[in-house]
């Protein structure tokens, strides 16, 4: 018999182990990325388990953000791209009877902490969203691009191999920045965050978006481990830092989190020189799945090719958002105000706002 609880400290090194048994299974499932979200959203976490024979079988992390205003929202999970969904053991005969468990769980959870929207995201390497189609008995339904890039097994030829995979303009742009001196390496040091922060913070000035927080990656570097859990790598040219990249590891996929580059550097192509080595060290390193997170078309259509072309696939995840109780109120909200009240959660979808 399945039956579901909220994950406690007593099972918390279980539910590490258990998280390993799926490649696909992404760093947002684990607990140091909950204890990254504790600190960012100051939310209350939930994090769902399904137990049969007294072990767990099927995950589902969510975290609950209280409003005396206009009514709790619950998420699995907020902050931008955290869409780890639910993970069953793949060895259990009985997977579709695990997600629905869980499915009911968390409309259970939503109602007992009296929400007035819940949503839960798929993950991006999904394939039958059905049973969420009836489980979750979603009001609104809202969707991303997902993209994944398969990375090919280490071989001696290992670098053909992935530039095999690759858009022949991207290959030019990468053979570009191999022949323009630039230096490449990755470290953790205090300088190369700060370096990798303030770059970052330009660029999203630069194109009007809301900057990751210098706190959060001082958060990162204190809760995960470096060279196992996250890596920053850098371009240096004539001794001058050019370009950072983040990523984060987990089991078998990397993800693509922060890219960073000085602007008047972009002519020499050092992001995709340190994509395209990055990517040498994980497939060396065992990695098979290289995530590009989510993309919205058609406002990100630039940054949509520039992924393509690195051999990615797409794999579109969903949100079923539910709602309980009268939405009125909310839904007359503006845009700014819903942001502010819910700052990290998804609360409904901003076209269906009567104010924006």
């Amino acid at each position: 018999m399945i039956k579901t609880e909220i994950l406690t400290k007593k099972r918390e090194e279980e539910y590490e182990e258990f998280l390993l048994k799926d490649e696909r299974v992404l760093f947002n499932s684990s607990l140091k990325f909950r204890a990254l979200m504790r600190q960012v959203t100051g939310a209350d976490d939930y994090y769902l388990v399904a137990i049969e024979d007294d072990k767990i079988v099927g995950t589902l992390p969510t975290f609950l953000k209280t409003n005396k205003n206009y009514g709790n929202v619950l998420n699995s999970l907020p902050w931008y791209g955290s869409n780890p969904g639910i993970s069953v053991d793949p060895t259990c005969i009985n997977r579709q009877q695990i997600k629905i468990a869980l499915l009911n769980a968390f409309s259970e959870l939503a109602q007992e902490k009296k929400c007035i929207t819940s949503t839960i995201i798929s993950r991006p390497f999904e394939v039958d969203l059905g049973l969420y189609d009836v489980y979750t008995e979603y009001n609104y339904l809202d969707s991303r691009i997902g993209m994944v890039t398969t990375l090919p097994k280490c071989s001696d030829d290992i670098e053909n191999s992935i530039m095999a995979k690759i858009h022949s303009k991207t290959r030019n742009l990468v053979r570009k920045a191999q022949k323009s001196n630039i230096k490449f390496y990755h470290d953790g040091r205090d300088e190369t965050l700060r370096f990798l922060a303030e770059t970052h913070r330009k660029n999203m000035e630069e194109v009007g978006a809301p900057p990751k927080g210098k706190s959060l990656f001082n958060d990162m570097s204190k809760l995960f481990l470096y060279d196992k859990d996250y890596r920053i790598y850098i371009a240096e040219l004539n001794g001058v830092k050019i370009a950072a990249l983040l990523l984060k590891y987990f089991v078998k996929t990397v993800d693509y989190f922060t890219p960073a580059i000085v602007a008047d550097y972009r002519s020499y192509q050092p992001l995709n020189l340190l994509i395209f080595n990055a990517m040498l060290d994980a497939s060396r390193n065992g990695f098979r799945y290289w995530n590009w997170g989510g993309t919205t078309l058609p406002s990100q259509e630039g940054v949509y090719h520039f992924k393509k072309r690195w051999g990615s696939e797409e794999c579109q995840y969903k949100y079923f958002t539910r709602c309980y109780g009268d939405m009125g109120t909310l839904l007359s909200l503006r845009k700014d105000v819903l942001l502010k009240e819910y700052p990290f959660f998804y609360v409904v979808p901003f076209s269906e706002l009567k104010v924006v």
